[in-house]
């Protein structure tokens, strides 16, 4: 090839790569880039917030900064007054447009609220709820009601809907405002008519505004709430499953002629009696049944000997009775050490007096001899302890000696001294408990006082930072205090304890009761050994 013809080679593919670039910048940029994260907004309302004198035909028109997901935006979309199945959505792009069939209530202050779950094509939510006001008449409602309700794992949001009424139903009536909570719990009411409302926090997962007692949670506010122009009421939920259908036994069968398996449609345990027509039989020992929701296994102390039996439960203020055949088949199945008190395996704070073992169904606990014992090791050192069948289906083992923080501890228990009553025996021929007691100068405590306008009683319960199982609780009517915990993050919760009774009461629909106020301390409190971190809490609810 000549020199020519190289070089004519070489501008060809020069003109060609000249030609791709700019064909390439004519196109644009290839698609891709960074991921959308970005939250959506509202960028554009008819009418404009906070107008007055709109006229009764208008429709409302809200234009998102983005493409949404239709459905979860008209899912998200509540309004106040409620006009129903009288509405109509219209799409188009960004913007949505609510055509009301029937004409807006007269001088009447209207609220259109966008919940907090609805999200762009991406599934990005929105930062919190919008809401748009408008009037019909010549002034907007400024009425406010604000709070918090705690939100179990698996759920983003609750709704708050709020009644103009003492009497609500959550079942039936339909509310006179809603809106839904941000991801942390938090809400706030806005332009509200001035009157006391009865308020509540629903899962309500079918999104029809109600609430479904079998299948989503509820919880009742801590008070009625007044609302007044200039004022902004605070209130706390803690919703929990209230199913109010009547208790019924779903079933009810022997495994053997002491053995019963009750089942449930709610979660409660009973009180139970067994009458085979000649004698009547107490239940004895009481065992969740894990295999199936509201079910329990029920030992008796002795044996039926009729082939049926009326089994009578009292439960919720309830009586129910089912008659079912009595099993004489022989009783096979093992019984397992299923709990220890401390739990086998953990790191201890404190160090305990005494160890119970507790079975899966009562046992017979023989006699020790100087080949068959209970061993008691501290790290390799052998300690003598006793043992002592104290209930049905537990022992209580209780050392000989002071036990010594820094050390792991080992019990061992010869199945061969325990069998239940048809004189089976564990399977493995071991039990094994273990656990290590943190060294004292590895601990520190959290105390603190609680300052309110009005004296009280209070529960403060104590949580690590990243769970939501409660560690301890303590009563008090001002100081606390949590002493030997190990260096870690914990947080603070205080509910004020309105009937005394040193439990939270998280409030009932049927028959209706108030929930207990909490509140969460805002900070995270550090423990670091050999220190006392100190934790002021200013009650900050009316």
């Amino acid at each position: 090839m000549s020199i020519l013809a190289s070089a004519a080679n070489k501008f060809a593919l020069v003109s060609l790569l000249c030609a791709l670039a700019v064909s390439c910048a004519k196109l644009g940029a290839p698609p891709g880039g960074p991921e959308d994260k970005l939250p959506p907004t509202v960028v554009f309302t008819s009418p404009e917030p906070d107008a007055l004198g709109v006229d009764a035909h208008s429709r409302v028109v809200i234009e998102f900064s983005e493409m949404m997901n239709r459905p979860s935006v008209e899912a998200a979309l509540y309004l106040s007054p409620e006009p129903g199945t009288r509405l109509r959505y219209h799409w188009k792009g960004r913007r949505l447009t609510l055509e009301y069939l029937d004409t807006l209530t007269a001088n009447r202050t209207h609220v259109v609220s966008v919940g907090a779950l609805a999200k762009d094509l991406q599934g990005n939510t929105l930062e919190g709820s919008f809401t748009l006001a408008f009037s019909t008449g010549d002034h907007i409602d400024r009425g406010a009601l604000s709070g918090i309700a705690e939100i179990p794992d698996g759920l983003r949001s609750l709704s708050i809907l709020a009644y103009a009424k003492s009497d609500a139903n959550p079942m039936a009536d339909v509310a006179d405002y809603r809106i839904q909570t941000s991801s942390d719990g938090t809400f706030q009411l806005s332009y509200l008519a001035p009157a006391t409302y009865r308020v509540f926090a629903v899962s309500d997962k079918n999104l029809d505004g109600k609430w479904s007692p079998a299948s989503e949670i509820i919880g009742t506010a801590s008070s009625d709430v007044s609302v007044a122009e200039g004022e902004n009421p605070f209130v706390t939920f803690s919703p929990a499953l209230q199913d109010t259908t009547p208790w019924l036994i779903l079933r009810a069968r022997f495994l053997d002629e002491r053995t019963l398996n009750l089942r449930f449609n709610h979660q409660a345990q009973p009180s139970v009696e067994v009458a085979d027509g000649s004698e009547t039989r107490f239940a004895e020992h009481f065992r969740p049944d894990t295999s199936a929701s509201g079910s329990w296994m029920i030992y008796l102390a002795e044996g039926l000997k009729g082939d049926s039996a009326a089994v009578r439960v009292r439960i919720a203020d309830q009586e129910l009775v089912a008659h079912c055949a009595v099993s004489h088949n022989p009783d096979t199945t093992r019984p397992e050490l299923i709990e220890s008190l401390p739990a086998s395996g953990l790191k201890l704070r404190t160090v305990p007096h005494e160890i119970v073992a507790i079975f899966s169904e009562p046992i017979v606990f023989a006699q020790e001899s100087e080949s068959l014992f209970v061993l008691m090791r501290q790290d390799t050192t052998a300690l003598a302890v006793s043992a002592e069948q104290t209930d049905p289906a537990s022992l209580t083992l209780t050392p000989d000696v002071s036990l010594l923080a820094g050390s792991t501890y080992f019990i061992e228990i010869p199945s061969a001294l325990v069998a239940d009553y048809s004189g089976n025996s564990p399977r493995d021929s071991v039990l094994m408990i273990n656990w290590y007691a943190d060294p004292e100068d590895s601990l520190g405590s959290i105390s603190g006082t609680i300052q309110s306008i009005e004296p009280s009683s209070w529960l403060v319960e104590l949580f690590q930072s990243d769970d939501s199982e409660r560690i301890e609780f303590v009563c008090t009517e001002s100081y606390f205090e949590f002493t030997n915990y190990p260096a870690a993050a914990y947080r603070l919760r205080v509910i004020r304890d309105v009937n005394r009774n040193q439990r939270f009461d998280r409030g009932k629909v049927e028959p209706f009761e108030f929930s207990e106020p909490f509140y969460w301390h805002p900070e995270t409190l550090t423990v670091r050994p050999r220190w006392e971190t100190e934790a002021a809490v200013i009650w900050p609810i009316k």
